[in-house]
């Protein structure tokens, strides 16, 4: 089975997805058109390398390591969360989810230490 099968196994979850660094779609399952599919894999693959600089550049200002080592971020929205892991995303109903089991989940299938 497919990461992105697996991903939307998860509480609430509406569409997955893989991408790689160039934002390329590597795998996807929901409802979404495969062009809307593959820009939103775009736009996790560059808000992940976005927020990984961010990161880096926040460790050295605050002369405090740990905060070069992104691996994952989050969007809200009002009905919905974008949820974002390494390579992987899941977007999400509020109302539906349970952050903490989405979250765990999509790092253990990425293959990240808690």
């Amino acid at each position: 089975m497919s990461r992105a099968s697996e991903l939307m196994k998860l509480p609430g979850a509406v569409v997955a997805g893989v991408f790689s660094r160039k934002g390329i779609l590597d795998d996807f399952e929901g409802p979404f058109p495969q062009a809307q599919a593959k820009l939103l894999m775009s736009l996790c693959a560059s808000m992940t390398i976005t927020m990984e600089m961010q990161g880096r550049l926040l460790a050295d200002l605050a002369g405090a390591p740990g905060w070069d080592t992104c691996n994952g971020w989050t969007l809200w929205g009002p009905e919905m969360s974008l949820v974002t892991v390494c390579d992987s995303t899941c977007v999400v109903n509020l109302s539906e989810t349970s952050f903490q089991e989405v979250i765990s989940a999509m790092r253990t299938a990425a293959g990240v230490e808690a």
